[in-house]
């Protein structure tokens, strides 16, 4: 697809490795910075040297990149951020990673909230893409039609932030969410809960995606019921876990652990469930998801998924900072580890 000066290493919707500078630095045993200068500068380097360097070249069939050089000379300066930032804690936690890496650098961020929002997210992009932007970061939503057809036409570097189940249509940087949630769920099936329920809010996209791994965990072992599943447009807070809680235990009163999405709504779980006199994690188990701090909390230790959300966003900013300055990417997205912090709110 055409991008302008930006050359991508991937066609869009593709997963094939290209060669990278690396690659032929490796091979000819000297530095990047030489191959580069090879190339660029071939004046710098001895004869001997340039003819090495161009015979690997030939030889793995390396394509140099030179859109970094021009964009640099084009571009605002300016990264654009677009995502649920007022809706979304783990979200801003992520942005907060990306604006401190971009204050190490000569680069610096705009934000925008597109909220939940796929229509709002392309209406942000139109905006951005006016303003010649050094770099896009956004969460989700690229895979939708409008949005995807944007993003192949951007003429800078771009980094879907956040989940890594689908192929980046440029770079990507996340956790598998999907991958993450299953083995949350087979940890709750393996301390001997059998009727778990998934409480999550199907408006998050990311809440989809754990959905996915948590049915695949249940699906595996036979105990899959979409009885126990509640979904809402609603976004995650405290008190809508309290109600969640009230209405997955009216509607199937053998429930006896809930995956919940959130964090806050594993907190609003668990504090219903202490009303309603369930002992957890005896008789009801919860894991929430995201670990930004409720699983530390003295009264109220979660057992959840914790995902490296600061960090998410540092590596974000950092895949954009690298493009700008060596004019190299990622041949895939950049995959981290969510961790299972195991709290008090399940069995030993």
């Amino acid at each position: 697809m055409k991008r302008g000066m930006y050359l991508s290493s991937r066609q869009r919707g593709g997963s094939k490795p290209r060669t990278t500078l690396n690659d032929v630095a490796n091979i000819a045993g000297v530095s990047p910075i030489t191959v580069s200068r090879a190339l660029r500068e071939p004046q710098k380097v001895s004869d001997k040297l340039r003819e090495q360097i161009l015979s690997i070249v030939d030889d793995i069939g390396y394509v140099p990149n030179f859109a970094a050089r021009s964009l640099a000379s084009r571009h605002s300066g300016v990264v654009a951020v677009l995502g649920p930032i007022l809706g979304s804690r783990a979200f801003s936690l992520a942005a907060k990673g990306v604006e401190d890496r971009f204050q190490r650098s000569d680069l610096r961020t705009q934000f925008a909230n597109t909220g939940l929002n796929a229509a709002e997210e392309a209406q942000q992009l139109k905006l951005f893409l006016a303003q010649n932007p050094a770099g896009i970061i956004i969460e989700s939503f690229a895979e939708f039609p409008v949005n995807k057809k944007l993003i192949a036409e951007i003429d800078c570097p771009v980094v879907q932030m956040m989940d890594t189940s689908l192929d980046p249509l440029d770079m990507g940087v996340g956790i598998c969410h999907r991958d993450a949630a299953a083995a949350a769920t087979r940890m709750l099936i393996s301390k001997g809960y059998r009727r778990i329920a998934s409480l999550g809010a199907s408006k998050d996209i990311r809440s989809r995606r754990r959905f996915d791994g948590y049915r695949d965990a249940l699906v595996d072992a036979g105990l899959y019921d979409p009885a126990l599943v509640i979904d809402s447009e609603r976004e995650h807070s405290l008190e809508f876990g309290m109600e969640l809680l009230d209405r997955i235990h009216a509607e199937q009163p053998d429930v006896d652990a809930a995956f919940c999405h959130s964090d806050e709504l594993a907190l609003g779980v668990y504090f219903r469930s202490l009303q309603l006199g369930l002992r957890v994690p005896e008789d009801f188990g919860i894991c929430g998801y995201d670990g930004m701090g409720f699983a530390g909390m003295k009264n109220a230790p979660l057992t959840t998924v914790q995902v490296p959300l600061y960090e998410i966003g540092e590596k974000a900013a950092e895949l954009i900072i690298r493009f700008m300055s060596e004019g190299e990417r990622p041949n895939d997205a950049v995959r981290l580890d969510a961790t299972i912090i195991e709290g008090r709110t399940t069995r030993s």
